[in-house]
C-alpha cells in the first residue's frame, strides 16, 4: 500500500502534496473530518482509512487538536524551568479547557515560559503585539567570523555564486566539500560528502535534496535561528548540494511549532525566484509545513511524511540516496549543515577543516537554554572544552545544577564533575560514555528529582514512537509504566529494567528507541545514590 500511495502522492507533489492536503482540511477545525477524509480518499484514489492513519498521527492533525487555540510547551527546557502551570492558568483565563492543547517543544527554551496562540508563539519575555513575540534569538559568535555571515547578505549575489560555481564545477565543490571534512549537524555526524557523492553517481534522472528542519530536540533551537534569519544560506547550501549532484528540486520541511520560521523561509523563496539564478539553474524550492511529529525528525520517516504516509520509519537498506522521496534518489541533511556549504565554497574546504579536530571540523552551534547566565544560541569552534563553552561563553548557572542534557532526549546527560572532561566534538563525548547530538545544552537543577527526569524520557518517547517496530512501540510505555508506578515501598527489578533497555537498544528500527537507553543509563550510573531507594537491585549501568 505504502508504494501505491507514494506513486500516487508523486503525481501532484508540484501544486500540492497529500500531506499538505490534509493540513489543509485541518485549518479550521484543527483536524480533518471524516467526510473531508472520504473526498480527498476520491480524488487522489487514496483509501479515507490510510489518510486517517497519516492524519491521526500528527500533535496538530489528530482529533485531540479540535478546536484548539492555545498550545503550552511541555519541553523538557520548560519543564525544569517551572512554570508552565502558570502559563496555563494565564491562558485559562482566554480559553476554554478545551481550546488549550499541548506543544512538544516551541523552541524558546533559552527564555522558559513558551506558549503558542494561533500562529505565534511567545514566552516568560513575550511581547504578545510583537510578530516574534520575544524578539530574536540572541546569538553570540565566539570564532573569528561567523560560518553563517550576517542578516545582510546580498541574496542575488550569494545565488548567483553558489549556482555558477555549483553548475560549472561540481566536481571541484565536491572536491572542497571532501577536504573539508563536513559532517552532519543533525545528531548522527555522518560524513556530508558521502551522501552527496552517492546521489551524485545515481544512474537516475529524478533526485532531491531534502532538507530536515524538524528540529524536534528539546532543548535545540539552533535551526530555528538559522530558519528565521539566515534562510538565505539554507537555500544557497541546498541550491549548491542540488546542483552538484544532478538535482532541479528542493524540500524544506519546517516543524509546525516553528511558524515564524515557515514564513520566513516562504520569504526567501519568493526572494530566489526573484533572481536571475532562479531561471539559469532551473532549481525549485517546496517548503513542506510539519504539523507535529518528533518521529519527523528521522529522515525515513520525514520522507514518508511529505509523501503523505503515517510518517513511520523505513527499514534499510535502500537508504534515501538509493531510493528516498518517492523512492528516488535523495540527499537528507539537516539545517546547520546545508547552512555551512556557503562558507566552504567562499573559502575553501581547507580553510574549513582548519578549525575544530583533525576528526570533527569546522565550527558548531550550541543552543544554551534558560538556566544559563548567558542563554542563546553561541557558534564555537568544533574541539572547544566544554567547560569553557558553559561557564565562559554561557556564563554559568543561576542556580545550583547538578548535570546537563546534551543533545536532546536521544543525547547524553552529562554530571557536572564530569564537565571539566569533555570538549565539543564528536569523538570526546563518546570516549566518555555520552553522546554530543544536536549539542543543544540543557540544565538540570540541583533540587530536580532524577526519577522525575527518567519519567520525562520515557514518557516522552513513548508518546513520540511511530509504533512500527515492537520493542520501541512497546518498551518505550513499559519502561514509563515502570517508572511512573515506581516508589520507595514497590521499586523496580533493576534487572528487568536493564533488560528492557538492552531490548531497546538491540531490536528498535531507528535511534528513537535505540537511542533512549544511552542518557538512561548515564543517569542509573552517575546517579546511582539518588535513585537507590527506587530500584531493588543494584544492576550494572556502567
Amino acid at each position: 500500500m505504502s508504494q501505491n500511495i507514494r506513486a500516487l502522492s508523486a503525481r501532484s507533489y508540484r501544486e500540492r502534496t497529500l500531506f499538505e492536503a490534509l493540513l489543509e482540511m485541518a485549518r479550521t477545525t484543527g483536524t480533518p473530518s471524516h467526510a473531508q477524509l472520504r473526498v480527498l480518499g476520491e480524488q487522489r484514489q487514496v483509501s479515507p482509512a490510510a489518510l486517517l492513519g497519516a492524519a491521526s498521527f500528527y500533535d496538530f492533525l489528530s482529533e485531540d487538536n479540535r478546536n484548539k487555540q492555545a498550545y503550552v510547551c511541555k519541553g523538557t527546557a520548560c519543564l525544569l524551568a517551572g512554570g508552565q502551570e502558570a502559563v496555563r492558568a494565564r491562558l485559562g483565563a482566554q480559553f476554554s479547557d478545551e481550546q488549550i492543547g499541548e506543544a512538544t517543544c516551541l523552541g524558546h527554551c533559552y527564555r522558559g515560559g513558551a506558549y503558542r496562540i494561533g500562529d505565534h508563539c511567545l514566552d516568560a519575555g513575550a511581547d504578545p503585539d510583537s510578530e516574534q513575540g520575544a524578539g530574536t534569538i540572541p546569538f553570540h559568535c565566539h570564532t573569528p567570523s561567523s560560518m553563517f555571515g550576517d542578516n545582510g547578505d546580498e541574496a542575488e549575489v550569494l545565488y548567483q555564486r553558489i549556482s555558477q560555481t555549483a553548475s560549472s564545477t561540481p566536481v571541484l565543490l565536491l572536491y572542497e566539500l571532501s577536504i573539508s571534512g563536513l559532517r552532519g549537524r543533525g545528531g548522527a555526524g555522518f560524513p556530508f560528502t558521502n551522501k552527496l557523492a552517492a546521489c551524485r553517481s545515481a544512474p537516475v534522472r529524478q533526485k532531491y535534496v531534502v532538507c530536515n528542519g524538524d528540529e524536534g530536540d528539546p532543548g535545540a533551537f539552533s535551526d530555528r535561528w538559522l530558519l528565521e534569519e539566515r534562510p538565505q544560506r539554507v537555500l544557497a547550501g541546498m541550491l549548491a548540494a542540488g546542483l552538484a549532484m544532478g538535482s532541479n528540486m528542493g524540500f524544506l520541511y519546517v516543524r509546525a511549532e516553528y511558524p515564524l520560521a515557515q514564513r520566513r523561509v516562504a520569504e526567501a523563496i519568493e526572494t530566489f525566484e526573484q533572481t536571475p539564478a532562479f531561471v539559469q539553474a532551473g532549481f525549485r524550492f517546496h517548503l513542506v509545513r510539519g504539523a507535529g511529529a518528533y518521529i519527523c525528525g528521522e529522515e525515513t520517516a520525514l520522507l514518508n511524511s511529505i509523501e503523505g504516509l503515517r510518517p513511520e520509519v523505513r527499514t534499510r537498506p535502500p537508504y534515501p540516496a538509493q531510493a528516498g522521496l518517492f523512492e528516488r534518489p535523495t540527499l537528507v541533511s539537516n539545517v546547520e549543515t546545508f547552512a555551512a556549504l556557503p562558507w566552504i565554497l567562499e573559502n575553501g574546504g581547507a580553510a574549513f577543516a582548519a578549525l575544530g579536530t583533525e576528526a570533527s571540523t569546522g565550527t558548531k552551534l550550541v543552543s544554551l537554554d534558560q538556566g544559563f547566565n548567558n542563554p542563546g544560541v553561541h557558534e564555537v569552534t568544533m574541539g572547544t572544552a566544554l567547560e569553557g563553552v558553559i561557564y565562559n561563553y554561557g556564563g554559568g548557572f543561576r542556580r545550583a545544577v547538578k548535570a546537563v542534557q546534551v543533545g536532546g532526549p536521544l543525547g547524553s546527560v552529562v554530571p557536572v564533575e564530569k564537565i571539566t572532561r569533555l570538549s565539543l566534538d564528536f569523538e570526546s563525548f563518546a570516549g566518555e560514555g555520552f553522546l554530543l547530538g544536536h549539542a543543544g545544552i540543557v540544565s538540570i537543577p540541583q533540587d530536580f528529582p532524577m526519577i522525575e527526569f527518567l519519567r520525562h524520557l520515557f514518557t516522552f518517547m513513548a508518546d513520540e514512537s511511530c509504533g512500527k517496530c515492537l520493542p520501541c512501540r512497546l518498551g518505550t510505555e513499559k519502561g514509563r509504566r515502570m517508572l511512573l508506578a515506581a516508589t520507595v515501598d514497590s521499586p523496580i527489578d533493576s534487572i528487568a529494567f536493564d533488560d528492557l533497555l538492552e531490548t531497546l537498544e538491540l531490536g528498535s528500527l531507528c535511534g528513537l528507541g535505540g537511542g533512549l537507553p544511552l542518557p538512561v543509563r548515564n543517569i542509573l550510573s552517575h546517579f546511582r545514590s539518588e535513585l537507590a531507594d527506587y530500584f531493588s537491585l543494584e544492576g550494572d549501568h556502567e
